[in-house]
């Protein structure tokens, strides 16, 4: 944040959730639909995820005409497993989506599961796109991808009311609409 230089920002990846009530955390970057009960979110991007499968896998299984059906096959999941029922309902539908399946922490092995035909998985457009290019993917739902689920900047309302905090959630929605 070169604009705003006396604010301190660390930066901690990875896959646990922090607790923003006891954890000496002022803010976190989520992935899901914004519900997150008794803390503010704010929408900041939502990537363009997809369906993808090998062709191999599509042709011997049942058509995919609607969301639903995707769960007639095989499931690839993120490692929280939480992204094919987040995808589900955003599309309006309460269907339960099943934990069996492999679950992934990378993205990049993810794609690697779908080629070799473990399953479908929902994953970005940008890390299929050479796999589905060379004919390994294919794309068996088209449809719309549901803007509202995405990554949201979550905190307490006290602590986005602070104004460096407002500052720095200024700069990221910025960034955020400048890689979409």
């Amino acid at each position: 944040m070169h604009s705003h230089p006396k604010i301190e920002v660390a930066v901690e990846a990875g896959n646990s959730v922090v607790d923003l009530r006891s954890d000496p955390v002022d803010l976190a970057i989520r992935h899901g639909l914004g519900e997150y009960p008794g803390l503010v979110s704010h929408w900041l991007m939502a990537p363009a995820q997809i369906v993808v499968g090998s062709p191999l896998l599509l042709e011997r299984g049942p058509p995919i005409k609607r969301p639903e059906d995707c769960l007639r096959y095989p499931l690839l999941h993120d490692i929280e497993q939480k992204d094919w029922a987040y995808w589900l309902k955003a599309l309006g539908r309460k269907l339960e989506v099943p934990k069996s399946g492999y679950a992934f922490s990378d993205d990049a092995l993810l794609v690697r599961a779908a080629v070799a035909g473990q399953g479908l998985a929902l994953v970005y457009d940008a890390y299929a796109a050479k796999d589905i290019a060379a004919g390994r993917l294919v794309q068996p739902y088209k449809g719309r991808w549901p803007s509202r689920f995405g990554y949201y900047l979550v905190g307490r309302a006290d602590t986005f009311r602070q104004p460096a905090v407002r500052r720095f959630k200024t700069w990221l929605s910025a960034e955020a609409s400048k890689a979409m």
